[in-house]
């Protein structure tokens, strides 16, 4: 992520002649430059934008993340380098290729959906390929599935994910949204989750052995919350034993690494 103030980023924008979009800028919501901030720093920084032949800037990365986050257009920028840049000796009109790196990387970022918007994160578009409605024939239980797969993640609930996560689906996405909504501190005795965290326990070991980062993290959650909370015996044996099939695990995953 790219931090910059209003100020600053309107004075850029006006560097490459989007002086429209600077008096936009000058009254950005704090979301709106949190996500400029977070899409300017993938075209600046990231791996891809590595690969596609190496960083572009600060400004033209903002002043193009500005263009995405505010218009959606995907519009090339008025002026490819600013001011300033042309001042020191780059030509005023850029060659065909990086117009076109910049249109790839700007390509790659909405396949990534970066940054994220809250309310297209959904499992269909995030866990391919997408279900689709449900038959007209399918019980009420395959409905609620279906639905679900189309809802926004941010908008899940605690039964959503304990469904969901009781079926082993999509739990690329959703063990890790369980382990967030299960941290100790946002939770209180008289409504703990426990029905959550018992089918978490229970995901397919598969899962864990091929998820190692968050393997270890389920089970330093399962020790904190087992010292924390008063804890049914059936969820506590739950515990154990998925602390001792976490040890296992983690000696054969050091074995592998060693040969």
């Amino acid at each position: 992520m790219i931090g910059v103030k209003r100020e600053v980023l309107a004075g850029m924008l006006r560097q490459h002649g989007e002086d429209d979009l600077a008096e936009r800028a000058l009254s950005l919501s704090d979301e709106e430059l949190a996500r400029i901030g977070t899409l300017a720093g993938y075209y600046a920084f990231s791996e891809d934008a590595m690969a596609l032949g190496g960083s572009m800037g600060g400004t033209r990365a903002l002043s193009l993340a500005t263009i995405d986050v505010l218009e959606g257009t995907g519009r090339d920028v008025c002026r490819h380098y600013s001011e300033r840049e042309v001042a020191w000796g780059m030509s005023v009109e850029p060659d065909a290729a990086e117009r076109a790196q910049d249109r790839e990387l700007r390509r790659h970022a909405a396949e990534r959906q970066i940054p994220a918007d809250g309310s297209t994160r959904i499992l269909d578009v995030l866990d391919p390929p997408a279900w689709g409605p449900a038959s007209q024939d399918a019980t009420p239980v395959i409905k609620r599935f279906h639905e679900l797969r189309t809802k926004p993640l941010r908008d899940f609930t605690i039964e959503d994910l304990r469904i969901m996560i009781a079926q082993q689906v999509a739990l690329g996405r959703l063990v890790a949204l369980s382990l967030d909504r299960l941290q100790p501190d946002s939770l209180v005795d008289d409504d703990f989750p426990a029905d959550l965290l018992a089918v978490l326990l229970q995901v397919d070991r598969v899962f864990w052995e091929q998820s190692p980062d968050l393997d270890v993290e389920a089970r330093k959650l399962t020790e904190r919350l087992d010292e924390r909370f008063e804890l049914e015996p059936g969820l506590r044996e739950l515990i154990k034993t998925f602390i001792q099939d976490h040890a296992a695990r983690r000696r054969t995953f050091r074995n592998d690494r060693l040969r």
